[in-house]
């Protein structure tokens, strides 16, 4: 006995010519997601530290906690500017990330693209340019200092002259916006709390 052809009705000819088109228009339709959309869920890493080539040598996540060392914080009665200035200058923290282009410089000249190329970094009402950026082919990094934006941010407060307690400063809210010729602008979050050793 034939378990496979048991109790089946033969499919028309017709029936088998359809189900074989759409197939094929399924499997193109997949190919045209995968191809098209594929690259941009994968492309935009946060990453705050990278190597010559360019790969990022600190991944970093969406919501991370960051360790300082306070034996390297030695001011006496220390203020948020001074803080800032630690975060700047001694603990040089700095938020960036990695982002990989669907074609080497969007298929512009590699002048044309690093003049229209933009990113942001943005804490409470306080936005600064990103100081680092760094292009190879099809691979972007950019990067800020987070101390900079810090500061920027207490003067705007009026807390820079403040004594500083890390306990009082919460977590950090960032904002990246991104500007890259060829591509819809990318904006992404971050939180960043920040505790001693």
């Amino acid at each position: 006995m034939n378990l496979i052809n048991s109790n089946l009705n033969p499919m028309p000819m017709s029936q088998i010519c359809t189900n074989k088109k759409m197939r094929i228009l399924n499997l193109i339709f997949c190919l045209l997601v995968l191809h098209c959309g594929g690259l941009e869920t994968n492309s935009f890493q946060f990453c705050d530290n990278f190597n010559e080539p360019l790969d990022c040598t600190e991944p970093k996540t969406e919501k991370d906690v960051i360790y300082l060392d306070k034996q390297l914080f030695k001011k006496e009665n220390p203020t948020y500017e001074d803080f800032g200035n630690f975060l700047y200058f001694t603990a040089r923290e700095t938020p960036g990330f990695r982002l990989v282009l669907p074609k080497p410089y969007n298929g512009m000249g590699k002048e044309s693209f690093r003049s229209g190329y933009v990113a942001y970094l943005k804490y409470g009402n306080s936005s600064e340019r990103m100081e680092g950026n760094l292009f190879q082919n099809n691979v972007v990094v950019s990067f800020h200092y987070l101390g900079a934006l810090l500061k920027e941010e207490f003067r705007h407060k009026g807390i820079d002259k403040s004594p500083f307690q890390l306990e009082d400063l919460g977590v950090i809210f960032l904002e990246y916006k991104v500007m890259v010729p060829g591509m819809e602008p990318i904006t992404k979050q971050r939180t960043v709390e920040l505790r001693w050793k």
